[in-house]
């Protein structure tokens, strides 16, 4: 059942954020509400936030609704509307969550500073349960009754790729930093924007590289490659795995399992029998904590474990799992010490807004990046016209927190990720050798679980 949509706001503030949560949200003064799950509490949280900064920086009176140099697109009274299908609740519910945070936290860094053209921001959310096919209904009402002006992607491939096809349909720019599959790519639209340095098939090229300059009597001989249904895993584990095998190491494990499992003991057990010596998890979220649970119960102790997704939601997957989280190699574009032009910032103004989130996930940074490009192409273009800024951001670079970004003409960016490792329950930069981000080197084997 639907429940109704709820707008927060402050009076006589345009509202920053309207959150429309189809999951439970309690809000203050609601008695006898039912306990939220902790993806809606974090979805309430983001939303009284940002509605009690946005009361303490507004203007006392109201804007004029005529353009002026401060303001030269109409109507001036009016904020830019943003619409984003997002996945609050469900099996995506963290990493959602965190690039949802990501945007408030944007958003709010520009109403601060006066809006994007003299305009306040309010970005309306919907909650897609982490459904495909509730993330099109979503986006379709966004774009045919909400009418926003312009929209955001919501965190996954699987998400993202059936809803650029409603943002195409409608003629949006779809900046999104969180689908990079290139099953999202293959229908050659030209309004994507992937926010992130590089497709999915590439992000594991950095662990790859690394366990081929291993000496030949280090080098593991094989591998297992357990993995989620979803387009971006099977991008990421299929390149990894056929680069590998040319270089000899034999795949002697490899299962597909469905975004709902939860139980990995026979997988695990299937990875420990057949005598991996190196596991690449192909994994979304929850199902990385899962398996690591699953191996350490049953002392499997491979060589080097690397996960597509999980291990960047940091604070998530360090709470489940402690110091077995050490040795963990992941993938990705952005690390909370990065030295990107206004890194410090957000990180501040971040923990400023979320203060019970000490380690920021990498998600976050992707949802500020991708409010980071949307504003240098208004501002580049003094416009929200949709037509403009696809055509301005297919000119132009941007620099974002996760580095200098740029796209090909279907929306690819052309750079490279980080290697990341898990060192004294610390994600540290390991690779590549060059990256001025790096803080360690990589340690092979793991330590023990």
């Amino acid at each position: 059942m639907r429940r109704s949509n709820r707008s927060i706001a402050v009076p006589g503030v345009r509202p920053l954020l309207v959150l429309l949560a189809a999951g439970s949200v309690a809000l203050a003064g609601c008695a006898g509400a039912a306990t939220p799950s902790p993806a809606a509490s974090a979805a309430a949280s983001v939303a009284a936030s940002v509605a009690a900064s946005a009361a303490a920086s507004a203007a006392s009176s109201a804007p004029s609704a005529s353009p002026s140099a401060a303001c030269p697109i109409a109507p001036c009274d009016q904020p830019i509307v943003i619409g984003v299908s997002q996945a609050l609740t469900g099996d995506k519910a963290d990493p959602g969550t965190a690039i949802e945070q990501g945007y408030e936290v944007w958003a709010k860094e520009v109403n601060d500073a006066g809006g994007l053209l003299g305009r306040q921001v309010v970005i309306k959310s919907y909650d897609n349960q982490s459904l495909a096919d509730t993330a099109v209904s979503q986006m379709e009402r966004l774009a045919t009754v909400d009418k926003v002006d312009l929209m955001f992607g919501p965190f996954s491939s699987v998400l993202t790729g059936p809803t650029s096809a409603v943002a195409a349909k409608y003629k949006y720019a779809y900046i999104e930093g969180a689908g990079g599959s290139p099953s999202v790519f293959s229908r050659n639209f030209t309004n994507i924007f992937f926010v992130q340095p590089a497709t999915a098939d590439h992000q594991a090229d950095p662990f790859v590289q690394y366990i081929l300059s291993l000496p030949a009597d280090q080098r593991p001989k094989s591998a297992a490659y357990p993995q989620q249904d979803d387009p971006f895993v099977s991008a990421t584990e299929d390149g990894a795995q056929a680069t590998l095998e040319a270089a000899g190491i034999k795949t002697v494990y490899k299962q597909v399992y469905p975004p709902t499992q939860t139980d990995f003991s026979a997988i695990a057990a299937a990875v420990k029998a057949s005598g991996a010596e190196i596991v690449l998890g192909g994994t979304i979220g929850n199902d990385s904590i899962s398996q690591v649970q699953a191996y350490a119960s049953i002392n499997y102790q491979p060589k080097a474990v690397y996960m597509t997704s999980g291990p960047s939601t940091v604070g998530p997957f360090k709470q489940a799992l402690g110091s077995k989280v050490n040795g963990i190699f992941t993938g990705d574009g952005w690390v909370q010490t990065s030295k990107a032009p206004g890194n410090d910032k957000f990180v501040a103004e971040f923990h400023a807004m979320f203060p019970k989130v000490t380690d920021i996930g990498t998600e976050s940074a992707e949802g500020y990046s991708v409010g980071q490009v949307l504003q240098a192409a208004v501002l580049g273009t003094q416009s929200i016209d949709n037509a403009k800024i696809i055509a301005w951001l297919h000119a132009n670079k941007v620099q974002t927190v996760q580095g200098l970004i740029g796209w090909d003409p279907i929306g690819r960016p052309n750079g490279s990720f980080l290697l990341e490792q898990y060192q004294n329950d610390k994600l540290l930069v390991v690779g590549p050798a060059n990256d001025p981000n790096k803080n360690g080197d990589p340690v092979y084997p793991k330590p023990n679980w």
